[in-house]
Order: structure tokens, then C-alpha cells, then sequence
């Protein structure tokens, strides 16, 4: 059986948090969920981890938009090689 080594991340989203709009409303601007992505995708790959985006939680804490999840170490398959002797 296999090792699944995870880590789990808690990721602060520089810019993105929510504004009043009025007494009952607060808002964000605009963002392009999957461009938050590619930063942590870069990291987690440059340490042999795939991010789990099915994991992914947004969260928002004091305004402040973060990303929780986890990423996997990635398996490489382990190869079945077969020698062939030659006769002769």
C-alpha cells in the first residue's frame, strides 16, 4: 500500500478582500479564481506535491480572502521491467 503524503496549506490572497458597499452589504472585486491558483500550483510543484483543487475551501477571515486545501505528493508509477536473455 502506498504513502499518501499531504500537506494542507492556508494561502492569504493579497488583494482580495470585502469592501462595504453599504450597512448591510461588503463586497469584493472581481478576481479570476483559477489565476490565485497558479502561484501555489508553481510551489507545491517545485516540492514534488500536486495541489488538490477538489480540496480547496475559500475562506474569508477579517475580510481577508484565503484558499485552504491540500496537496498530495505526486506518485511516480513504479515500473515492472522484464528481461529478455538472449540465447546463443
Amino acid at each position: 500500500m502506498k504513502n499518501m503524503n499531504t500537506k494542507l496549506f492556508s494561502y492569504k490572497v493579497e488583494g482580495v478582500a470585502l469592501r462595504p458597499v453599504d450597512e448591510q452589504l461588503k463586497m469584493s472585486e472581481s478576481f479570476d479564481r483559477k489565476a490565485l491558483l497558479e502561484p501555489l500550483k508553481t510551489l507545491f510543484e517545485s516540492q514534488n506535491y500536486k495541489l488538490d483543487e477538489a480540496s480547496i475551501n475559500y475562506k474569508i477571515i477579517d475580510d481577508q480572502l484565503y484558499l485552504q486545501g491540500l496537496a498530495v505528493e505526486i506518485q511516480l508509477p513504479k515500473e515492472a521491467g522484464f528481461r529478455f536473455r538472449s540465447e546463443g
